[in-house]
């Protein structure tokens, strides 16, 4: 059992370095079509400002606007951004209470981009940090690969030793697991791959696919978002942003533990794929490691050697800490396990929250 688990973490190795060399990364040129630059908020106050002037500082723009809904926060967001002042930015007030059936970043989207008129729409969240070329370098990518939606994956930043346990994952999930190249051109929904931290699509492509309102319950809105662009027909996939944008998800431990657990019970199809995926990575990454108990060493180390190898191309790949982060893998594993149970407990229980809302 032991050699499978091993051979299973050998190909999804060789996979991750296969994607290291396919994966697009953009790269800047002018772009002379209107771009809106569209930024949901809630609760941003230690954010918000470094996120709207890293949009309002774009180059190689020749027509931009960036457009921010202040989402019923109730710190200090509204003032941080009333203290801004740009031609170029435009705040909207979103409303108290949601229209039923919606999720609050899934509504401020939807009001976002009924309220920018532009070729291109670009959703980026309030913790995402932009290089003055990101938006022209996204545009680029996806003009020059026909695309009508990429998803640069931002690089992320982990404040906390749980941050860099766990945060790594996400790259890494689908570096090793997802066949890159087959995602260009790709409608499959099972090879969707996208960061609601930064989006860029054809705004044509967007109202015809539903945007936002097409998804409007769904909590991973950015895998929805991607999905029902391929029900209808239209290009997407995710491309290298660790070069052109940062974005520091989560400020404490006790905040990561909330944000994965808003999602993590929807993240896989229900409890049987959630069972699933965590058993196989389980299989894959820490059963190996029996083996220096049971006397198979040598299978024992290729198993922690070819799981750090994976690790070491996805930190590689997405301009995150390579070691010694890489060598604690199988403990991420087993702690985004453990993430997995919270996210279930708290969805069964009723009690999991986003930003002082609801989430059923």
């Amino acid at each position: 059992m032991i050699s499978i688990a091993v051979g299973i973490s050998i190909l999804l190795t060789l996979n991750a370095i296969i994607n290291h060399f396919v994966l697009i990364r953009p790269k800047a040129s002018r772009i002379n079509a209107k771009v809106a630059i569209l930024i949901p908020a809630r609760n941003e106050e230690h954010s918000i400002q470094s996120a709207v002037n890293s949009a309002l500082n774009q180059e190689l723009l020749d027509q931009f606007d960036v457009i921010v809904l202040n989402d019923a926060s109730t710190d200090g967001t509204a003032e941080k951004l009333n203290a801004m002042n740009d031609s170029k930015l435009k705040v909207i007030t979103g409303e108290l209470e949601l229209p039923l059936g919606w999720l609050g970043k899934n509504w401020a989207c939807h009001r976002l981009s009924e309220t920018a008129d532009a070729k291109f729409l670009v959703f980026i969240d309030s913790d995402v940090k932009l290089r003055s070329d990101a938006v022209a370098s996204a545009i680029s990518a996806l003009n020059e690969n026909q695309l009508h939606l990429v998803s640069p994956y931002p690089r992320q930043i982990a404040p906390t030793l749980l941050a860099r346990i766990v945060q790594p994952l996400l790259q890494w999930s689908w570096l090793t697991t997802v066949p890159l190249r087959s995602t260009k051109q790709s409608l499959r929904p099972s090879l969707a791959v996208a960061n609601g931290q930064f989006l860029v699509c054809r705004a044509d492509s967007y109202r015809a696919s539903g945007g936002h309102q097409g998804i409007k319950g769904e909590v991973l809105d950015d895998i929805e978002l991607i999905r029902s662009f391929y029900r209808n027909g239209f290009t997407g996939c995710v491309i290298d942003g660790s070069k052109i944008a940062t974005c520091q998800m989560y400020e404490t431990n006790s905040d990561l533990v909330s944000g994965y657990s808003k999602s993590l019970w929807n993240a896989f199809g229900g409890p049987i794929g959630s069972i699933f995926v965590n058993a196989f990575f389980l299989f894959v990454y820490v059963f190996p490691l029996v083996g220096f108990v049971t006397g198979d060493v040598l299978l024992a180390t290729l198993g922690l050697i070819f799981g750090t190898a994976g690790r070491v191309f996805s930190a590689k790949t997405s301009g995150s800490k390579a070691l010694p982060d890489s060598l604690l893998h199988p403990i991420s594993i087993t702690v985004f396990t453990w993430l997995n149970l919270v996210s279930w407990r708290r969805h069964l229980a009723g009690t999991n929250t986003w930003k002082s809302r609801d989430l059923k």
